[in-house]
């Protein structure tokens, strides 16, 4: 138990545990919109057929895994987990402003933008971790 508890250590601090809870909100409310009301987001889109019912739907359930691990990072309080799903996230929220940018002809459209936004917080949020990674491995 000693060990488990020491590869959950340093706890996660109070601003990136704030923004974990904003992305598990985020998460699961973009989850219903790919599942439930895409053309929210994505004038024109429909979930009549298989290929657009798939899409959606499989895109939404990968949503929530990523929600639930980052929620068991929050619930751990566990910073090592934390940084570890902001690392897949980052690299999600990169591929998919690369697909955007491949479909609009290289002109982002503002859910590309947002996605590279968030992208970027996420991997300030990242670097906060690993230094206090660092500072924790430091001390005696």
């Amino acid at each position: 138990m000693t060990r488990l508890k020491h590869l959950l250590q340093p706890e996660i601090p109070t601003l990136p545990k704030a923004f974990g809870w904003v992305l598990v909100l985020a998460g699961l409310f973009f989850a219903y919109v790919y599942m439930m009301a895409p053309g929210m987001f994505f004038p024109g889109v429909g979930i009549q057929t298989y290929s657009e019912q798939f899409g959606l739907y499989s895109t939404s359930v990968r949503i929530l895994g990523a929600v639930l691990g980052i929620l068991v990072a929050l619930i751990l309080n566990s910073s090592a987990l934390f940084a570890l799903m902001l690392v897949t996230r980052i690299f999600i929220e990169l591929g998919d402003v690369i697909v955007g940018l491949v479909i609009n002809n290289g002109s982002p459209d503002q859910n590309t933008f947002i996605l590279l936004v968030l992208a970027c917080v996420e991997l300030l949020v990242l670097v906060t971790l690993v230094r206090l990674f660092i500072r924790s491995a430091a001390r005696p």
